[in-house]
């Protein structure tokens, strides 16, 4: 900014100095007429002119004074960039310290969001890629049990299919629910629904696996129904990902076809919890604590080679988004229980439709 500029930004200021200087002199000059006392124009107009060469001092002085702030201004103005604005350090003014202090803010907001966006980017493309190679595999199964058709039974053939495609639909789903979680302050609702009828549906839909399997579902609950404030697609989605991931990992153990998967629900003043318990291959120790990081598989998804280690990530993701907590306790060769809590009603009265 050059003096011109720094002058003509205080123009109004100038101005009105010197229009309360003409108007100083003016009630002088009555007042001593009145007194019978004179004092000529050409005095007036020294002491006029001694004040504006004052007020020019004064604005040249301050803008020497504030000098150094604007060539580094101008400066990260050639630049063009948040990391020339943070160079910008002679502030003198408060003005000039709050412009100072808001450029290191909005520079700190933008790292932040950079930061998130590129975490964001670098997990969508991992668990593409993951995801792309994981369902090679189901089409690869359906292609080769096609070409040998004709040493499958026709029952068999449709059962071994109905599997893959079974892998497939799940796999369509969790690419669709990561990209929606991603606006998912746009596509939920909080309501209050039948919990152990959702519950009963889910299992259902997953019942050919039961068969499969050879794994026996248990819902237990004291109450004949029970109510919970949450968005039913997102905990449907929830579930299933428990449920199949107790499927999974159950299914992985030979044992006689007793093992069983007990969801039990619990109903207290302090909310609902929803228990879901296998009879697995258990998650040793030192992966419990990051069962829900993005893309890890630990032990287990390393033995199975189908995992994509973003299940849990997803209904962790979730159920932090809707307030609801969740915690998972397991022993190796004796099974997993995985516990979902959901708050009551009044968290979201101004929430619920």
């Amino acid at each position: 900014m050059s003096f011109i500029q720094f002058c003509r930004d205080r123009r109004f200021y100038s101005l009105f100095y010197i229009g309360n200087t003409l108007l100083i002199l003016l009630v002088i000059k009555l007042a001593l007429n009145e007194e019978g006392l004179f004092i000529s124009n050409a005095t007036i107009g020294y002491i006029g002119l001694l004040s504006v060469v004052s007020l020019a001092l004064f604005l040249f002085a301050d803008y020497i004074r504030q000098r150094p702030f604007f060539q580094e201004l101008r400066q990260a103005k050639e630049n063009v960039s948040l990391e020339s604005l943070l160079k910008v350090k002679e502030g003198i003014t408060n003005e000039q310290l709050a412009m100072i202090k808001l450029f290191g803010q909005a520079f700190e907001d933008y790292s932040t969001r950079l930061h998130t966006a590129q975490e964001q980017h670098s997990r969508s493309y991992h668990f593409a890629n993951r995801w792309t190679h994981q369902m090679k595999t189901p089409l690869s199964v359906i292609r080769l049990i096609l070409q040998e058709q004709d040493e499958w039974s026709k029952e068999v053939l449709v059962d071994q299919i109905e599997e893959e495609v079974g892998k497939l639909e799940d796999g369509l789903h969790m690419m669709l629910s990561t990209v929606r979680l991603q606006k998912f302050e746009l596509d939920f609702s909080i309501e209050r629904i039948a919990l152990l009828s959702v519950i009963r549906s889910v299992l259902h839909g997953k019942r050919k696996t039961f068969i499969r399997y050879r794994i026996y579902p248990r819902l237990i609950s004291e109450a004949e129904e029970v109510f919970a404030a949450t968005d039913k697609k997102w905990l449907i989605f929830v579930l299933e990902q428990l449920i199949q991931n107790a499927l999974k990992y159950s299914s992985t153990l030979a044992r006689e076809p007793s093992k069983y998967i007990t969801v039990r629900v619990e109903e207290t003043d302090n909310g609902v919890t929803v228990s879901i318990q296998d009879e697995g291959i258990g998650i040793v120790a030192e992966d419990l604590p990051r069962v829900f990081d993005p893309f890890f598989t630990g032990e287990n998804g390393r033995k199975l080679q189908e995992s994509t280690g973003m299940g849990l990530y997803l209904v962790k993701q979730i159920c932090d988004q809707l307030g609801h907590s969740i915690t998972i306790e397991s022993t190796v060769n004796e099974g997993t229980t995985v516990t979902l809590f959901i708050p009551p009603p009044s968290a979201y009265s101004t929430l619920l439709r």
